[in-house]
């Protein structure tokens, strides 16, 4: 997601719909500059002919605020990164020992 620079204020009535006329979706920005920060968007996408509304929900965070947010952004992300490398190598280690065990099965002699 790309930073916005728009700082309008809303309040949830106002931006309830968009300019196409269909009821905007509250999201939240995870950049870096806007941690955390809602903002009202067109529900269609622009390539499908959306009017690529953008109107912010709620005033900016604090710089400490954005900090702590982003902080612990990436520590969540590296963690998920550190879990999926675990579940990969898990997962490699239960087919080769799979497969060590077929190879110990197959080659032992038949009494």
């Amino acid at each position: 997601m790309s930073s916005f620079s728009n700082s309008s204020m809303a309040s949830v009535d106002e931006g309830r719909y968009c300019r196409c006329g269909n009821e905007a979706l509250l999201k939240t920005s995870w950049t870096q500059l806007n941690p955390g920060r809602r903002f009202f968007t067109c529900r269609i996408s622009k390539k499908m002919g959306g009017c690529d509304y953008f109107l912010w929900y709620e005033d900016r965070h604090s710089p400490q605020a954005n900090r702590v947010m982003w902080g612990l952004l990436k520590k969540v992300n590296a963690f998920d990164e550190k879990l999926k490398r675990a579940r990969n190598i898990f997962i490699i280690g239960v087919v080769a020992a799979g497969l060590l065990m077929f190879g110990i099965w197959k080659l032992k002699p038949n009494c």
